[in-house]
Formats: structure tokens, C-alpha cells, sequence
């Protein structure tokens, strides 16, 4: 009896450190993909969204089971090129021991290529299913529908495109352009599009705007890794001109935004009122500043997270300006 007792503990101790270890591997592997994901990314790609959606419930059109797949597909797309982007840095070498940023998963070994190959084709997936279901409850099956499928094609393969690939877009100095088109006009114009069936100046001032600061969170992200993007031959703006230029490059992208969002408010809502939505310019001009006097561009990755939760922060506020 004693015998028997001591195997079924024995077994049960067993049991119990497999489950342990299982669990911990779950966790890791959780963990791991979370990383890959890039979340402190996902606020800059929800930014325009909110601005769109605020436009369009100012017109009186809101739909929020739209509202709610608009926010996955956008999500679903930003994940989907962060986890292209780890496996196109990663094969070509860009994220190697001299990268000054944050160690990315692949760069890592947190996950392997095969198993990134296969997020990324869920997360492709994912989105394309997500958003047929979107454009379906906006357009029905009609030529919104289609044009806006071909759309979404290009942007998931723009997300794969970007770093992944022979000659990929992040690597011969187009990453700027392409933030500005689907961060900027894709998410803000597009987004009030989808839910309104029409598109106005403002939908595409505002556009640029919160493509600029959009664009001034992968400039602050090339000047930071400009040493190492250079030695991989990765050919950013700031690689081609230099890091004054990209510098000033920033500053001007700053000064821009806010002088399009003010632009914006006088011209539309005729009054000074609104110019309460200023209020994260004074962040936005303090942070173009502090990257433009930057000695050491090394030191600059905090300037990231701020910049992507400043246009959010100016999103929400313009998005309850136009409601009020």
C-alpha cells in the first residue's frame, strides 16, 4: 500500500511539472507573438479611423457594427506588417547586434521563420475575411464593394511588401509615401468614406495631417537605426540625405500637421472656439524640436511612443471638435 502510495504521488508530481512547464511554454510562446505584434504600434493605426468615424457621425451617418470591423481590419493590417516587417529585417540582416532599438522577436530567437511565415499568412487571412465582411455591410456586393476589395489587396500586399521580398519599398526609400497613403488617406478619408459613400477637402486635409505625423514616426524609427540601416543597404530618407536632413525633415512634418488641422478648423467649423483641439500641438511642436536639436539620434526611440500617443491624442480631440 505504501509502495502504491508512493508511485501515484510520484505520478502526480510528474503530472504536476509537465503541466507547469506546459503552461510556462504557452505563456512564452504568448508572450512572443504579443512582442512580434508590436502593440505600442496599434494607437498610430487606429488615429485615422477615429478621425474618419468622427467626420461621418458629424454628418449623421454612423453604423457601429462598421465602426467595429473598420477598427479590426485597420488592427488586423498593422499586425500583419509588423510581423512581415521582423522577417523582412531579419533575412535581410537589418536587425543584427548593432540595431539600437528594441530586440525584435525573429533578431531574438523568440520565434522561428517558419512559425512567423505562418502568422503572417493568418494575420493576411484574418484581415482579408474582416474586411470583405466590412465592405460587405457598407457596399452590399455593389462597385464600392469590388473597387474597395481591390484596395484592400494592395494593402495587404504593401503590408507584406514593405520590408519583405526582392527590392521591398522600406528599402529603397518609399516607406515615407507608403505611411503617408495608408496611415494618412487610407485610414482618415477612407474610413469616412466607407461609412459615408463620399469623400470632402476636409476628409483629405486632415488626411495628410495625420499622415505626417504618421510619416514622423517611422522617421524618428530611420533616424535611430540610421547606422545600421545603412550597413544592410537599407535605403530610408534619412540614409539618402543624411541625418540633418532627416532632422529638419521631421521638424517640417511637425510644423505641417498643425498648421493643416488649424487650417482645417477655421475653414469648416468658422470658429476659434475649436482651437482647443491645439492643446497636443504644444507636445507635438516640443517633441519635432527635441528630435531637430537631437545630438546623439540613438537616444531618440522614447520620441516614438510619444509621437504615436500624440496623434492619437490629437485624433480623438479633432474627432469630438467636429462633433460639437
Amino acid at each position: 500500500m505504501c509502495a502504491e502510495t508512493s508511485v501515484f504521488i510520484f505520478k502526480k508530481q510528474v503530472l504536476a511539472v509537465c503541466l507547469e512547464s506546459d503552461f510556462t511554454n504557452m505563456a512564452t510562446k504568448l508572450k512572443n507573438w504579443i512582442d512580434a505584434a508590436r502593440l505600442r504600434t496599434l494607437p498610430l493605426s487606429v488615429s485615422g479611423i477615429i478621425v474618419g468615424c468622427g467626420m461621418a457621425f458629424a454628418e449623421g451617418v454612423f453604423n457601429w457594427p462598421l465602426l467595429a470591423l473598420l477598427f479590426a481590419t485597420t488592427v488586423l493590417l498593422q499586425i500583419l506588417g509588423n510581423f512581415a516587417n521582423d522577417l523582412g529585417d531579419f533575412q535581410h540582416g537589418t536587425d543584427n547586434a548593432e540595431r539600437v532599438g528594441p530586440q525584435r522577436t525573429l533578431q531574438g530567437g523568440g520565434l522561428t521563420v517558419k512559425a512567423m511565415k505562418r502568422g503572417i499568412v493568418t494575420a493576411a487571412a484574418l484581415s482579408f475575411a474582416v474586411g470583405l465582411l466590412m465592405l460587405w455591410v457598407s457596399f452590399g456586393f455593389g462597385v464600392g464593394f469590388w473597387v474597395f476589395v481591390g484596395i484592400g489587396i494592395a494593402a495587404i500586399v504593401a503590408a507584406m511588401r514593405y520590408t519583405m521580398g526582392r527590392n521591398p519599398f522600406g528599402y529603397r526609400g518609399l516607406g515615407d509615401l507608403m505611411v503617408l497613403v495608408f496611415f494618412g488617406f487610407a485610414t482618415v478619408a477612407g474610413s469616412y468614406f466607407i461609412v459615408c459613400h463620399q469623400i470632402t477637402l476636409e476628409a483629405v486635409l486632415i488626411s495628410i495631417a495625420i499622415g505626417f505625423m504618421s510619416v514622423g514616426v517611422l522617421n524618428v524609427n530611420n533616424l535611430r537605426d540610421s547606422s545600421g540601416d545603412r550597413q544592410s543597404g537599407k535605403m530610408t530618407i534619412v540614409v539618402k540625405f543624411g541625418t540633418r536632413f532627416g532632422q529638419v525633415y521631421h521638424l517640417v512634418l511637425c510644423l505641417s500637421a498643425i498648421l493643416l488641422i488649424v487650417v482645417s478648423l477655421l475653414a469648416w467649423h468658422c470658429t476659434t472656439d475649436l482651437l482647443w483641439v491645439l492643446v497636443p500641438s504644444a507636445l507635438l511642436l516640443v517633441h519635432g524640436i527635441r528630435v531637430f536639436r537631437a545630438a546623439d539620434v540613438k537616444t531618440l526611440d522614447p520620441e516614438l511612443k510619444k509621437l504615436s500617443l500624440t496623434t492619437l491624442l490629437m485624433s480623438v480631440l479633432y474627432a469630438a471638435a467636429v462633433l460639437v
